[in-house]
């Protein structure tokens, strides 16, 4: 699961964490501190870190430097923070051989996504969330 520490991320964990047993899911959380936000981005992640504790679910975290990313690759800080946060779930899930990774999304996400995809030049396929 991919926890931000947000509202929409740890109640995808509390509904995942009591679906789990019924279907034997084994949950691992994946925290991604973007340092966009300073300390608030700091608190996120020793929030997710300590339930994931309580809860004894292993727990990866990674930081990244999506300012320099942005500015390497000539993206915006959205785009750069997605794309390493979507690099180091992959890697997660890999390494911990998952088959399947969850993330929490509202409707400003998906509508977001969308305008995202439009202005890439998607076509009807490619803006279907």
């Amino acid at each position: 699961m991919a926890v931000s520490g947000g509202l929409d991320s740890m109640v995808l964990w509390r509904v995942l964490q009591e679906l789990a047993p019924a279907h034997r899911w084994r949950l691992v959380v994946a925290h991604y501190n973007h340092g966009l936000r300073g300390a608030e981005s700091d608190r996120d992640e020793a929030l997710v870190r300590s339930v994931a504790r309580r809860l004894r679910c292993p727990f990866f975290s990674e930081r990244g430097d999506v300012a320099t990313l942005a500015k390497e690759r000539g993206l915006s800080i959205e785009m750069a923070a997605r794309q390493l946060r979507h690099e180091f779930l992959a890697r997660t899930a890999r390494s911990q051989t998952c088959s399947s990774i969850a993330l929490a999304h509202h409707a400003d996400d998906q509508v977001e996504l969308f305008f995202l995809r439009l202005l890439r030049g998607a076509g009807h396929e490619g803006l279907a969330a």
